[in-house]
């Protein structure tokens, strides 16, 4: 399908290591550089919209891939933006070669998949998603772990040492074992944020990808066994290496990912829309962590305190995860014949 001469065009291209919008009248333009949520620089009446959304390499997801991913989350927030600037639906098509996105192999069908390869393929996308700290990150090394979350954590194991029920050895070893993790997560949580988002396709239940949330899940279940194991029995809390145990710590996780599991796979959907930055999905990321510190109550033995804790999170978590992949929908997009695309590029490139 090509653009009629009264047509709204636009262009998503990268450009020195950008993403860059243009748009024009027509398949002949000219074009002219468009900041979505901004009026389009088109004068006159324009006919039906076309999108033309060329492979980026300012953003990356999937298999550890190092190829061009064939949308950023701009160009998802530029389309919506684009729709509500020109008041009708848009054709949307992808130009250029395929960039081989995980996405575009269609799903699995199946109320329950689990594909193996990423297990096979853990460490190379692992590596891919690395990421060197920046200023940010030690920012909230400074601010969280080392302040807030050790002020949280020496009041604990005070409480505990201080009523006979911990020993000093152990409140040590505890406390400099939960400060080794959480200096971990947050120098490194571009990565670990990278590295989860590229997880979802791993399972998924009717279609919905839910890898990040089970890998999670795992992870959490084995890092709090090594936690109480240390601490040992305290509160309400039984030894841990008893069915008992090992039973309240499935319990306690489940009730953690029930009502705030869902806020880092909210947050990796809602940068993967587009609804924000990279610098705001990790601001983010770095304060829905701090609900980490209710699991400190579960550690502790205060068990009803922390369901009243886990029970309040539950609806905000869950109401935000649900927005951001139900009515965040990718739009229907086609393929761009070659000779309109090689076109269109010739001209943008211009």
């Amino acid at each position: 399908m090509t653009p009629a001469a009264d047509s709204l065009v636009v262009l998503a291209v990268d450009k020195g290591g950008t993403r860059l919008y243009l748009a024009g009248k027509g398949p002949d333009g000219p074009f002219k550089p468009w900041v979505p949520g901004e009026a389009l620089p088109v004068s006159g009446s324009v006919g039906k919209g076309f999108v033309y959304v060329w492979p980026t390499r300012t953003y990356s997801e999937g298999m550890g891939s190092d190829k061009p991913a064939e949308l950023a989350p701009e160009d998802r927030a530029m389309i919506r933006a684009a729709r509500r600037a020109h008041g009708g639906e848009l054709a949307c098509f992808k130009a250029g070669e395929d960039g081989g996105e995980a996405s575009a192999v269609a799903a699995p069908k199946g109320a329950l998949t689990f594909d193996s390869s990423y297990v096979k393929n853990m460490k190379a996308i692992f590596v891919s998603c690395m990421t060197r700290p920046n200023r940010q990150d030690y920012m909230w090394l400074a601010t969280k772990t080392f302040s807030f979350n050790l002020a949280i954590r020496l009041f604990f194991v005070s409480k505990a040492v201080g009523a006979g029920e911990l020993p000093m050895f152990r409140a040590v070893i505890s406390t400099s074992w939960y400060q080794i993790q959480d200096a971990v997560f947050t120098v490194f949580g571009q990565t670990y944020m990278k590295f989860l988002g590229n997880m979802t396709g791993m399972i998924r239940i009717f279609s919905s990808p839910v890898g990040d949330m089970v890998f999670v899940y795992v992870q959490l279940c084995g890092f709090e066994f090594l936690n109480r194991l240390v601490l040992g029995p305290l509160g309400e809390n039984p030894l841990v290496y008893t069915p008992a145990g090992i039973g309240l710590i499935f319990l306690n996780i489940m009730q953690g990912m029930l009502s705030g599991g869902p806020l880092i796979p909210a947050v990796n959907q809602m940068r993967r829309v587009g609804a924000i930055s990279h610098s705001t999905m990790m601001h983010l990321y770095q304060v829905t962590s701090l609900t980490m510190q209710f699991g400190l109550f579960a550690a502790f033995g205060y068990q009803r305190f922390y369901a009243l804790l886990t029970g309040s999170v539950l609806v905000l978590s869950w109401t935000s995860y649900f927005v951001f992949t139900t009515f965040y929908k990718d739009p229907e997009f086609t393929r761009a014949d070659g000779e309109t695309a090689a076109r269109l590029s010739g001209l943008a490139a211009a």
